[in-house]
């Protein structure tokens, strides 16, 4: 196994790994992986960065797909804002490898939504398998609907909020649609929001009055 350093870093093609393993992928995998693990350990302690975890953690996840460490662990340590993608291609050989974790797929679905392509529909597709999994808690069941709205136009965002505060089954969630409308509008009315929203479910105000209202909360150009 080479020796991984920050300057002149060697990272071989999981190919060719493949081939030196002869197969034995999976201990390659974790030895690998290992290599890596102590390179990033010694960086932090030098106060220097470490550029190629995630390459690393590619390479072992392309020996082993079933080798869960790495998935997990980038997602951890990298922000959800960070500009470097090259953990994208991880991340979404992760969640279609473990496609019932909602733990590493929530992880997955905010650093695609919050990192510069500001992919909110492939967010919403990851996490939409969960909305009806009892395994997840209530508020990671509901999420996908929030990548969704913000991936939409401002004016279809704002129809779909209305339509789902008519619910019957969304009516305990109206607080939470208030959030959800707050977002796409860029406004911090939240308050003003919900009663708005609360009228339209009572049937207090008609759902095309109210989408005007809302509409004319939206104060600053929208930028999702």
């Amino acid at each position: 196994m080479p020796e991984i350093k920050e300057a002149g870093a060697f990272v071989p093609q999981a190919e060719a790994v493949k081939w030196m393993s002869l197969g034995h992928n999976s201990t390659a995998a974790s030895l690998f992986w290992i290599s890596g693990i102590i390179a990033y350990s010694e960086t932090m302690f030098d106060g220097k960065s470490f550029k190629w975890l995630s390459h690393l953690a590619d390479a072992s996840t392309r020996l082993d797909s079933l080798f869960k460490t790495p998935y997990t662990f980038v997602v951890a340590i990298t922000a959800n804002n960070e500009p470097d993608t090259t953990d994208f291609i991880l991340l979404r050989r992760g969640v279609k490898t473990f496609p019932d974790d909602w733990r590493l797929a929530v992880s997955a679905a905010l650093r695609f939504a919050n990192g510069p392509s500001k992919d909110f529909a492939y967010a919403a597709e990851i996490m939409k398998p969960f909305e009806n999994d009892t395994a997840a808690p209530p508020h990671i069941q509901g999420i996908s609907r929030t990548f969704e709205l913000r991936s939409m136009p401002l004016e279809a965002a704002i129809a779909q909020i209305l339509d789902d505060c008519m619910n019957p089954n969304y009516r305990a969630f109206q607080r939470g649609l208030a959030i959800k409308a707050a977002r796409v509008l860029n406004s911090t009315e939240i308050d003003e929001i919900e009663n708005i929203l609360s009228s339209v479910a009572k049937q207090n105000i008609e759902p095309h009055i109210a989408f005007i209202q809302l509409m004319q909360m939206n104060s600053t150009p929208n930028t999702l």
